[in-house]
């Protein structure tokens, strides 16, 4: 633009000069200007071209980079459905071992009452039985005495004959209790084994065989198909030590019972959980295989 603005001052300078500009120069500007005039409409429409390119590659880029994040956001996304998936499921087994922890409870306390009634029925036929025993009928005071002796005698035999039973069953050390839940558990009497180990872990609830007890007690539940109680009684296990060395077998077994209840997908997050947290047991590579058949 200045150069045409120089131009046109040239021809207003030559004009004041007395017309003494020729017609060939006055065209030979004209010429200069119309070129000029060219060259820049040249430039401006490259200028548009170059914007028109600069913008077409902007948007090419932001498309790439569109493009680019969503496979990111897609794989973010199913990863937090997958979470949320795996936390609804977990939430949902525990809920079951809950309400089956409470319904044990239920079923204890009923067959502890059972028990109770039962003990204390077996007493009084016993007490009825002796007392409906024969005696020898005689006459007189002698005769009264007498059975007024042993009436006394048979409220009594009971009480004393119940303390020598007690004193017989009852171990006298927590060793030769848990030894005798082992040794059935060996000869797998699961049942007598299952038991002892009961009764031991009511005596001695922190006793040094605490963790064995509990994992052999579970152990015969499962031998036994009492695959919901075996469930239970692992779970007790792991509540009890949750670092100790018995907890991976624990939530295999577990896992096991699961199967058997026809509860894969339990199975396969407590599966999951021994691969997890527990890499380095015994149980996680039987864990791996198990998991490729369900």
């Amino acid at each position: 633009m200045r150069t045409v603005w120089h131009a046109l001052v040239g021809l207003w300078v030559l004009a004041l000069m007395g017309g003494c500009a020729s017609r060939e120069d006055i065209v030979v500007l004209e010429n200069r200007l119309y070129n000029q005039q060219r060259q820049i409409q040249q430039l401006k429409e490259e200028i548009g071209l170059y914007k028109n390119q600069l913008n077409a590659r902007a948007e090419q880029v932001e498309k790439r980079m569109e493009s680019a994040q969503q496979p990111l956001l897609e794989n973010q996304a199913n990863s937090l459905s997958e979470i949320e998936t795996v936390k609804s499921r977990l939430q949902a087994v525990q809920g079951r071992l809950e309400a089956m922890e409470h319904l044990q409870k239920k079923e204890t306390n009923a067959r502890d009452a059972l028990d109770s009634l039962a003990k204390e029925l077996k007493e009084v036929q016993l007490r009825l039985q002796r007392l409906e025993q024969p005696t020898a009928s005689t006459a007189g005071a002698a005769s009264e005495a007498v059975k007024t002796e042993k009436s006394k005698e048979t409220t009594k035999e009971p009480k004393e004959e119940r303390k020598e039973e007690k004193a017989k069953a009852k171990p006298s050390s927590p060793e030769e209790l848990f030894g005798e839940a082992r040794e059935a558990y060996k000869k797998k009497n699961f049942e007598e084994a299952k038991k002892k180990f009961d009764e031991y872990l009511k005596q001695y609830p922190k006793g040094k065989n605490r963790e064995e007890a509990l994992f052999k007690m579970a152990e015969s539940l499962y031998e036994l198909k009492a695959y919901e109680e075996s469930i239970l009684a692992y779970q007790k296990l792991i509540k009890a030590n949750a670092k100790g060395s018995l907890v991976p077998a624990a939530l295999f077994k577990q896992a096991l019972a699961f199967i058997q209840l026809k509860d894969n997908s339990s199975a396969k997050l407590l599966l999951e959980k021994i691969v997890k947290e527990y890499p380095r047991s015994e149980q996680a590579s039987t864990a791996k295989k198990k998991l490729k058949t369900l």
